[in-house]
């Protein structure tokens, strides 16, 4: 029984197979390289965000008395650190929290950059472990809404969130002037 002719005729011509695997394989590969870069991007973002986090209460706890300008210009300083992501859209609070003898913790000072500063005396619920009666805690957080470069129809715009707890390191607690 005879072939027919055109299976004949695509068995000699292997050469434009590669060309068919290509345009196979190429919109694979060009999604992975784009969805890797993204993802890279993204921890990054989120790695800025918590070094930011980290200074503004690393920065708030080296004051034994802090001014309004001066907690301001460390919730500014998130700009800088933030580089190259735009800080612009992100919001940083910096809070004095006091935890008293019987271990309610509330909310002593706040300030806020790009958002919302907590309310002075408003309760506050501690992790295990950060609250010790009597004490006071600086509270940094901040949150920042990451938007993809790439595949903007595909991903949303993703808020990212950090929070952390630190004691004053040359008094008991920062004065807010």
């Amino acid at each position: 029984m005879r072939r027919p002719i055109l299976i004949d005729a695509l068995r000699r011509h292997l050469a434009g197979m590669a060309a068919v695997e290509f345009a196979l394989t190429a919109p694979v590969l060009i999604l992975m390289f784009l969805g890797t870069f993204q993802v890279t991007d993204a921890v990054g973002a989120k790695r800025k965000l918590g070094i930011a986090t980290r200074a503004i209460a690393d920065l708030t706890t080296q004051y034994t008395s802090i001014s309004s300008s001066e907690a301001d210009s460390i919730l500014q300083s998130s700009n800088q650190i933030m580089a190259p992501y735009n800080a612009a859209p992100g919001t940083f609070v910096v809070s004095q929290i006091y935890v008293s003898p019987a271990g309610a913790a509330t909310v002593q000072w706040s300030r806020a950059r790009n958002g919302t500063a907590r309310t002075t005396g408003a309760s506050v619920t501690l992790p295990t472990g950060v609250a010790q009666n009597d004490s006071y805690v600086i509270l940094a957080e901040s949150s920042y809404p990451y938007t993809p470069t790439v595949g903007l129809a595909i991903v949303p715009t993703i808020t990212m969130n950090e929070q952390i707890y630190m004691y004053p390191r040359l008094s008991d607690s920062v004065n807010l002037q």
